[in-house]
């Protein structure tokens, strides 16, 4: 795998309508610069990560790219346009990558920007020696199965993981798991649930509850504090 290249697919093709803005979330400024800047160096400064494909809503492509030229990133070789879905937007960036250089592909959504470079090579060293391996969060709280607004059961927490990004696979398998998905028809919630349905296993690396994803307006208050308190304002 030494010679093979390490591809990271940043998610940025969302509406992000749950954030109530009056711009796309990716280009809302966290710290001085837009919160898509803030994902992207992570990766750009990670050296397991050798090439970074952007899938991203076509009409921000020119201030996503003049944003990028003025950080310097250097990482970003293809801009791929975003589809309907998010399975779908990741299906078309895999779809650029050479078959033959690629070694693990790292999924990561653009609204989780404090993932840490070592974080990320934690993963694809997991992905490495077995596959398939993702981010996730142990769940603290009792969770609780319902229908119809009633309890089921009460789930054993200790088997209780929230799963993160960033996610990573060796590139022939998050490539099976999507093609059969497509010819399927089925969809998913995240990369790691199309790789399970190909009778893949996935592999856990305990995340970090500073990896939040930014979705609301009340997470880009708590990121704002994430961004000053433990990243020093970075910009």
């Amino acid at each position: 795998m030494t010679d093979r290249l390490n591809i990271a697919i940043i998610a940025a093709a969302g509406s992000g309508t749950r954030m109530q803005a009056d711009r796309a979330k990716q280009m809302i400024e966290l710290g001085g610069k837009p919160l898509l800047l803030h994902t992207l160096k992570r990766f750009e400064k990670c050296d397991s990560v050798h090439e970074i494909v952007l899938v991203l809503q076509p009409d921000l492509t020119s201030e996503a790219l003049a944003a990028i030229s003025r950080h310097g990133l250097l990482k970003i070789k293809r801009v791929v346009a975003g589809g309907a879905e998010r399975q779908d937007s990741i299906y078309r960036g895999l779809q650029v990558i050479n078959a033959n250089s690629a070694g693990i592909v790292v999924v990561h959504d653009a609204a989780r920007p404090f993932v840490r470079p070592e974080e990320i090579t934690t993963v694809i060293d997991r992905a490495e020696s077995t596959g398939a391996a993702l981010m996730a969060l142990p769940a603290v709280d009792t969770i609780k199965q319902i229908k119809t607004a009633r309890v089921q059961r009460t789930l054993d927490r200790s088997r209780i993981y929230h799963a993160q990004t960033p996610q990573a696979f060796r590139f022939s398998i998050i490539r099976e798991a999507y093609e059969r998905a497509r010819v399927d028809g089925y969809s998913a919630t995240d990369d790691s649930q199309l790789v399970e349905r190909i009778g893949q296993r996935v592999s856990i690396v305990e995340g970090s509850p500073l990896n939040i994803k930014i979705t609301r307006p009340f997470d880009l208050k708590i990121a704002e504090l994430i961004n000053t308190e433990y990243f020093n304002g970075a910009r």
